[in-house]
């Protein structure tokens, strides 16, 4: 099967257009045309892999990838690290691996926010135990150092590049590992995954047609939370979510926080793959309930989405594919009559051979159609549409000071039959008004930074102020409800030693302002774009009457913003305060003002740093859209330089002609000719350049299929 061939049609396009258009311009003219060429070659479609830990997700990226056993699927939990399998990346090497080691600042961010709630904690809850809080990061720590020995501290901040691959490579950097002493093989299973923060694999796949990133996450329930930030900023980069679940619990409450949370991004696609069906008893009958009680349960809590649903068994397909001599007998016992009867229900069709029923019973088939009409038709055009209008901009420039070179020339022409003092005077005050011309122009678009950044700083604080004004309202809502189950604890004498306060509403309140406040972010943005780039045309067109030529504002990045960040956060869990007694035998007596105040203050310390991740993302979507916008604007400063470095040249190259001419009629007729034959081959790059501009000025392919 092939996968995006729309999208494939759309690269082609634009590289054979970059390729014209580089061959159609002059030299001077080819550093636009390069920044475009290298934007397109590091393009890729971006689709996540994610689900619970045990929901198959593993063998559903192997068998995803016709991988025989590349991530290890063996050991619960296996993958611990974010893995991002890099497909036909064109600036890649073709084969091989890197992987990125955190540093001493991400350990620090990770201690940090710990030490803050650890004070907290020790400050106000007398005998609490710090080292709960404490005790993730520390033994991340301490089984790097005892895995890694002398070269722990060397290797931190650093990579380590390979270029083969193999499932034991992958095991030492991405898997969870198994306790020390019981590695095997030379690297050793997880002997690098405690510091490994991203892990890179380069791959070629002639069966997807366009470059493709698909990232491997823990498993959402995985117990490895440091992870969360990285696991999530990868998620806000992905143009595709595929979400694994297990036939066994399709659906848990974490699965519908999780798809809800992706499904917030509108413009991005949700795929839900209900893995392991081979492992339920009667699955021709179960199936199908399965997936009407995950499309009823979604459809409540999702009413507004339209998400796919596709039901299979990863392991068929790992079967169909495998090369292992034991794999013919585990096919054969797959390929029963319960296959063959959900094959004539669910397809309408079984296959002659085993293979094809066994890959077609495994829903990857499916999977893969769905995908390619995703990454054609989905937000994964987007990106592309972006490098589209971005060429538009750089060609609708260069055509532009193209035509006012071939105006200033064939201006000279004329002008020389008059008086060749004139000439070279009135030259000269077109170069004085072009240098005018550029001053203005640079002029406006420091204006417009500057006031992007005002902008942008402005619907920041006030996000921020926000944020943090909810958590506060939120936690004072909470108090007469807390203090109900408080008196319950104390009537009841429990001997639970947290209160548990569920924050999703308050995640959703956070979400609702940082939607509203993008919008009204990117409006302003947008707003002082459109007038900068008004501006500026208007400028030409009094400086240079001749011509004059729009930059396309359309298809810029990030037209929403919605982040995933605050998945990792959907409950507190507050200690409950105890009086003071030695009347120990009376039992214990919960002081509800004081595990009022924890509540406070353990709540603002622990939803900070969500905040202050969403905040960043937040501020770097603002930045990413004004960088676009203001990166097409000064394609018309740009075009002018051209253009006045093309008349100031212009005009010493026209005096020393003028005096090697001598005012002989036979040295004005040289230069005469070599005046028209500027204007031919200017002729020539004009047609070149207006026939790119039309088919670049047609709908994007990808977006018409």
């Amino acid at each position: 099967m092939q996968i995006a061939p729309a999208q494939k049609q759309e690269v082609d396009f634009l590289e054979a257009t970059l390729g014209e258009f580089e061959k159609s311009v002059a030299r001077e003219s080819r550093k636009g045309v390069k920044e475009l060429r290298k934007r397109l070659d590091g393009w890729a479609a971006k689709v996540a892999v994610i689900g619970q830990v045990k929901a198959g997700k593993s063998t559903f990226m192997n068998a995803l990838l016709k991988q025989d056993n590349l991530l290890p699927s063996d050991v619960n939990p296996w993958t611990s690290v974010v893995t991002n399998l890099r497909i036909n990346i064109k600036s890649d090497p073709e084969f091989g691996a890197k992987f990125e080691f955190f540093s001493e600042k991400d350990w620090d961010e990770i201690i940090e926010g710990n030490t803050k709630l650890r004070n907290l904690a020790e400050k106000h809850l007398p005998g609490f135990d710090s080292n709960l809080l404490k005790e993730q990061v520390e033994e991340m720590r301490d089984q790097a150092r005892e895995r890694l020995g002398d070269s722990y501290t060397a290797l931190l901040g650093t990579d380590h590049t390979y270029d083969f691959l193999s499932p034991e490579l992958l095991q030492a950097y991405v898997c969870a590992g198994r306790p020390i002493g019981e590695a095997t093989g030379q690297l050793g299973s997880g002997r690098y995954s405690a510091i490994t923060k991203t892990a890179n694999v380069y791959m070629r796949m002639p069966e997807y047609q366009v470059p493709v990133i698909i990232t491997d996450t823990p498993g959402v329930n995985d117990p490895f939370l440091v992870r969360d930030e990285y696991t999530c900023r990868n998620l806000d980069k992905s143009d595709l979510f595929i979400v694994v679940l297990s036939a066994h619990q399709a659906l848990t409450s974490v699965d519908i926080s999780l798809i809800r949370l992706l499904a917030a991004q509108d413009s991005k696609d949700v795929l839900v793959f209900i893995n392991r069906i081979d492992e339920l008893d009667e699955y021709t009958d179960e199936v199908p309930e399965i997936i009407k009680d995950v499309k009823t349960r979604l459809s409540t809590a999702l009413p507004d989405m339209d998400l796919s649903i596709i039901a299979g068994s990863a392991f068929m397909a790992e079967m169909a594919l495998s090369t292992k001599n034991s794999a013919q007998e585990i096919r054969d016992s797959l390929d029963n009559t319960e296959l063959e009867a959900y094959l004539l229900d669910e397809y309408g069709e079984v296959p002659e051979d085993q293979f094809d029923r066994l890959m077609l019973g495994s829903g990857l088939n499916k999977v893969k159609k769905n995908l390619s009409d995703a990454i054609d038709r989905g937000v994964g055009c987007d990106a592309l549409a972006q490098i589209h209008d971005a060429t538009r901009a750089e060609v609708s420039g260069t055509l532009f000071a193209t035509k006012q070179e071939r105006y200033l020339v064939q201006g000279q022409a004329e002008k020389l039959a008059r008086n060749v003092g004139d000439t070279i005077a009135e030259l000269e005050k077109e170069i004085k008004d072009s240098n005018g011309l550029q001053t203005k122009l640079d002029d406006q678009i420091d204006a417009l930074d500057t006031s992007l950044e005002k902008l942008m700083s402005k619907f920041w604080s006030k996000l921020e102020k926000d944020m943090n004004n909810a958590v506060s309202g939120f936690v004072e809502g909470q108090y007469e409800s807390i203090s109900e189950k408080l008196m319950r604890y104390d009537v009841a004498g429990s001997k639970d030693k947290f209160l548990r306060v569920d924050v999703q509403n308050l995640l959703r309140e956070l979400e609702s302002l940082v939607s509203r406040s993008f919008d009204k972010s990117r409006a302003g943005i947008d707003t002082a774009m459109f007038n900068c780039s008004a501006a500026c045309k208007d400028a030409v067109q009094t400086k240079l009457a001749s011509h004059s030529f729009d930059v396309p504002l359309g298809n810029l990045p990030c037209q929403e913003f919605a982040s995933t960040l605050t998945l990792s956060k959907t409950t507190l869990e507050i200690p409950i305060v105890s009086e003071r007694s030695w009347a120990f035998w009376r039992g214990r007596k919960v002081n509800k003002k004081k595990t009022l105040d924890v509540l406070e203050k353990i709540a603002i310390a622990d939803l900070r740093p969500v905040i202050e991740k969403i905040l960043r993302a937040y501020g770097a979507a603002q930045s990413e859209r004004a960088q676009a916008g203001v990166e097409r604007i000064r394609v018309v400063t740009r075009a002018v330089d051209v253009t006045v470095a093309g008349q100031n040249q212009r005009l010493q190259r026209f005096k020393r002609q003028l005096r090697n001419a001598s005012g002989s009629t036979d040295g004005m007729n040289e230069v005469v000719n070599r005046l028209q034959s500027q204007l031919e081959v200017l002729e020539r790059r004009l047609q070149k350049l207006s026939v790119i501009s039309s088919k670049l000025s047609e709908t994007p392919i990808a977006a018409a299929a």
